[in-house]
């Protein structure tokens, strides 16, 4: 190729590329119309998409509408530049729940959601993410969900969104409830998911989205949201599919619990037990400070079963047949809280022959439960010690897997589609000793190896293995969301879970491959403990931590 031919192609490839930037950055900077009004966005730094950041879904909870249900926000005047995140709900720390992005403030003015979506024209399934954080933490604009990479990688539209957390978001009063038209009270945070859903129901296909194809998904908190999500009636008709990743089904409380906890907060905020006035008129923080509980506490704030937002667990209600009938993908991590039990040396150092007594002394097991459980859980699949056979049936099979389990059998009457899996990678730094830990998988999910809090797990590392494994389970995530199915090409076959063939996916990097669950008789015992879950679960935590 002579000299001058090769100027002119490079100079037409510039021309052409300049003409592309330019029509992806009209595309992503034109004004887009909401039901609330007109909203730009921009193009996202290092990624072939659009975002709009920071859009209010609702009005800001704050004053007398502090603990009521969400109002649908009011209409603006103008173009709302939609190119910074908005501020995180009010919380105690951000750190477990993904890494605050620096330079976004916090307030009760916090419901908004973000929206990435691929730059070129088009009609495009939706990923509606809710995050984890236990209900205490957590921002849907924390680096580690940013959904820019996901959008680009399975060519759809991501949304992250925030809802109000802890005692603000799950505080539960006969007065409130008298106050509200739908007697409900104490499910204010999962009202705000269900109104953000009902907003991009509204309004996706206006920037690009499928309201016919959207899909749900979320970790920890956000997978037991998925699952009141999947029980509640007021969410009907606005999802096709869904993804738990480490939920609880099980995960609300009954109103007198919720009462109890209520009538503690208030004393120790300085309130009578009545005056709700004086508890508007404490600022959201000093609430958080005095009143908004901790992790380390087990779930202390999540809905109330109310006969209006719930009419009973999650899993009862699917259980019963009374919830939206849609095709699930669902699973959790190996170890869970599991390596956590070695924080304690009492549990540390049981020796073998010690395994039945210490899970009468410690765990409260009867000696018909303790011989169970060794046999359950034989020590020789433990390399002979008794704490990681008691991290394995505590930290993740008693508390995740069982429940997640449970809540595949109780959905399979719907005729819907039911795909299990275990994430087992545990080769970041610190994997040794951490395993394959709650979060673990999260930067697979969203390719965020290089973003907080992951970053400090994987620096330095030779990423090739987890970055493939990384593809694998975005196109398994994002073939489901687009079919309700997540095989495709260049992908390890996956098949469905059936209560006849539980079969799991099993996701490392040493290995992809379906095979037989085999958890069915440990599920059946733990199961047992389903009617009063939230207790034993926060015990379990106790006892951990």
């Amino acid at each position: 190729m002579n000299s001058s031919r090769w100027f002119k192609m490079m100079l037409l490839g510039a021309l052409l590329f300049k003409t592309l930037s330019a029509y992806g950055q009209e595309l992503c900077s034109g004004t887009v119309e909401t039901s609330s009004g007109l909203v730009a966005g921009v193009m996202e730094n290092n990624a072939n998409v659009c975002v709009w950041r920071g859009i209010p879904y609702a009005e800001p909870p704050v004053g007398d509408l502090r603990w009521k249900a969400p109002q649908p926000a009011k209409a603006w005047t103008g173009v709302r530049p939609a190119d910074k995140f908005g501020d995180r709900c009010v919380q105690a720390s951000g750190f477990l729940s993904g890494g605050s992005t620096p330079g976004v403030g916090m307030s009760e003015d916090c419901l908004n959601l973000n929206i990435w979506r691929p730059k070129s024209p088009g009609k495009y399934p939706v990923m509606f993410w809710i995050h984890g954080g236990g209900y205490y933490v957590g921002a849907g604009n924390d680096p580690g969900y940013w959904g820019d990479r996901l959008a680009e990688s399975g060519n759809l539209i991501v949304v992250t969104i925030n809802y109000r957390l802890s005692l603000l978001g799950f505080m539960a009063h006969p007065d409130l409830r008298k106050e509200d038209p739908n007697n409900s009270t104490g499910g204010y945070g999962t009202l705000d998911q269900a109104l953000a859903l009902k907003w991009v129901h509204q309004n996706i296909a206006q920037f690009g989205g499928d309201p016919d194809q959207i899909t749900i998904f979320g970790q920890s908190a956000g997978g037991a949201s998925i699952c009141s999500l999947i029980a509640t009636p007021l969410t009907k008709g606005m999802f096709s599919r869904a993804i738990m990743e480490s939920g609880l089904c099980e995960l609300s409380l009954d109103l007198e619990d919720a009462y109890q906890q209520t009538r503690t907060a208030i004393k120790e905020l300085g309130c009578g037990g009545n005056d709700l006035a004086c508890m508007r008129g404490i600022s959201a923080e000093q609430i958080i400070k005095k009143a908004g509980g901790s992790l380390l506490q087990g779930f202390i704030y999540m809905p109330c079963h109310d006969g209006y937002l719930l009419t009973g667990t999650p899993l009862s209600m699917i259980e019963s047949g009374n919830y939206n009938r849609v095709a699930l993908l669902a699973g959790t991590v190996l170890d869970e809280f599991g390596k956590a039990v070695k924080l304690k040396p009492k549990y540390h150092y049981t020796l073998p022959a010690q395994y039945e007594k210490k899970l009468i002394s410690a765990f409260g097991m009867t000696a018909e439960q303790a011989r169970t459980l060794v046999s359950l859980y034989p020590l020789a699949e433990y390399a002979g010690r008794p704490v990681e056979a008691m991290g394995r049936m505590f930290g993740a099979d008693a508390t995740m897997q069982c429940p997640t389990h449970r809540g595949l059998l109780g959905m399979e009457e719907s005729g819907k589609a039911l795909w299990f899996y275990r994430f087992d990678y545990h080769g970041m730094k610190y994997g040794k000793y951490l395993g394959s830990f709650h979060t673990a998988e999260l930067p697979f999910v969203f390719n965020a190896f290089d973003r907080s809090p992951s970053k400090s797990f994987y620096q330095g590392m030779d990423l090739d293995q987890e970055r493939e494994l990384s593809r694998v389970m975005q196109g398994y995530w994002t073939n489901f969301a687009k079919s309700g199915n997540p095989n495709g090409p260049g992908l390890p076959e996956w098949k469905a879970f059936t209560s006849a063939d539980q079969r799991v996916q099993i996701l490392d990097t040493s290995r992809v491959e379906n095979r037989q669950a085999q958890i069915q008789d440990r599920c059946q015992f733990w199961d047992g403990y389903g009617s009063n879950f939230v207790k034993m679960a926060n015990h379990l935590i106790g006892l951990i931590f």
